[in-house]
């Protein structure tokens, strides 16, 4: 159980420093590298964790990732107009097949995220196969049958992807931020 809140709060905690809006760009970037970093280290260490396991931690991050999001994005709010937000750097981050239910954008280019309805959680070995083919390298990755995390680092982006089942569908969220 220690594991599993300590992989709870890693995640979330990658996921608010990959949002970051309002700071230098040498605090995000030091934030992020320091998210980037933490989930490194917890992706080493969770090697030996079940899939329950992992399976509670994303359910838990997943339930309570808007409110994250819209707290990282300094009250920008997530939207559900089915679009990707403005600003949104769809050259250098490709999405993967599915509908966009919405996103959000940080102020002056601080970051993005955009959320998708997807087939299956199986779409993210297909999102990761799209992000290495665009120069992405992985960082951090962890899947099971009902949920997947990763990170990934480009010359010119992060991108922490999730993708989790929910009573309502599979969906995909990208949390993006210049490097």
């Amino acid at each position: 159980m220690r594991t599993t809140r300590t992989l709870i709060a890693a995640v979330t905690a990658g996921i608010a420093l990959a949002g970051l809006t309002g700071c230098s760009a040498d605090a995000v970037q030091q934030a992020t590298d320091l998210g980037s970093s933490v989930a490194s280290n917890v992706s080493e260490t969770v090697q030996g964790i079940d899939g329950k396991a992992i399976q509670d931690g994303m359910a838990s991050v997943a339930g309570g990732i808007d409110g994250a999001l819209d707290a990282a994005l300094s009250g920008t709010g997530v939207t559900s107009d089915g679009k990707v937000p403005d600003g949104f750097p769809t050259a250098d981050v490709p999405l993967v097949d599915g509908t966009v239910l919405g996103g959000g954008a940080g102020p002056n280019g601080s970051g993005w995220v955009v959320q998708m309805r997807v087939a299956s959680v199986d779409d993210f070995r297909a999102a990761a196969e799209q992000l290495a083919a665009a120069g992405y390298t992985e960082s951090a990755k962890r899947e099971d049958a009902t949920s997947a995390f990763g990170l990934f680092r480009s010359e010119t982006h992060r991108v922490v992807l999730t993708v989790s089942g929910s009573k309502d569908g599979v969906t995909a969220t990208y949390i993006v931020t210049p490097r």
